[in-house]
């Protein structure tokens, strides 16, 4: 049986634009704080990085650009419609398996629609510690909540851009 989480929400502007401001943009609008961010409470910057041809989605740490955190490999990105990327807990042990976090981006008119779902979460074993101690009923409920939260920043920071843009 698979576990996931699914969250969908719809921001104010063009698939293209929610998909630039979701990528350009990720360091403004992701959540700050250690339970956020994959470098904990160093100052870091979050981004979609590239080298040698492969881009993923990382934090590079403000004060030392040489320390970097990886969440994974970014395996599907097509502009304005789709962005796929593997997901690995930074804290985890290398031997736990990666996830997917797969996102679309639907224009609908003046709107688009961004579902975001994330994928394999019934591989990570009961001692993850991505899992806080939580069995399946509790952990399924806190990644839709932390996914949910992101994405609400996201949609705040395309209205107020789009609000700059175009004062009333």
């Amino acid at each position: 049986m698979s576990a996931k989480t699914f969250v969908a929400l719809r921001v104010d502007c063009d698939a293209q634009t929610a998909f630039d401001r979701f990528t350009n943009d990720i360091d403004l609008w992701w959540k700050a704080g250690p339970r956020n961010r994959l470098i904990g409470n160093r100052p870091g910057i979050m981004q979609f990085g590239e080298k040698d041809g492969i881009r993923t989605l990382q934090e590079v740490d403000k004060r030392h650009p040489d320390f970097v955190v990886e969440a994974g490999k970014v395996t599907k990105w097509e502009p304005g419609t789709r962005l796929s990327f593997e997901w690995r807990w930074p804290m985890a042990d290398a031997n736990e398996p990666v996830t997917i976090v797969d996102i679309r981006f639907s224009g609908l008119g003046d709107y688009t629609r961004i579902t975001l779902e994330h994928l394999g979460l019934e591989k990570l074993s009961a001692a993850h510690p991505g899992r806080n101690g939580l069995n399946d009923n509790r952990f399924k409920p806190m990644m839709t909540h932390y996914w949910q939260a992101h994405l609400v920043s996201l949609r705040n920071r395309v209205k107020m851009l789009s609000t700059l843009e175009n004062p009333t």
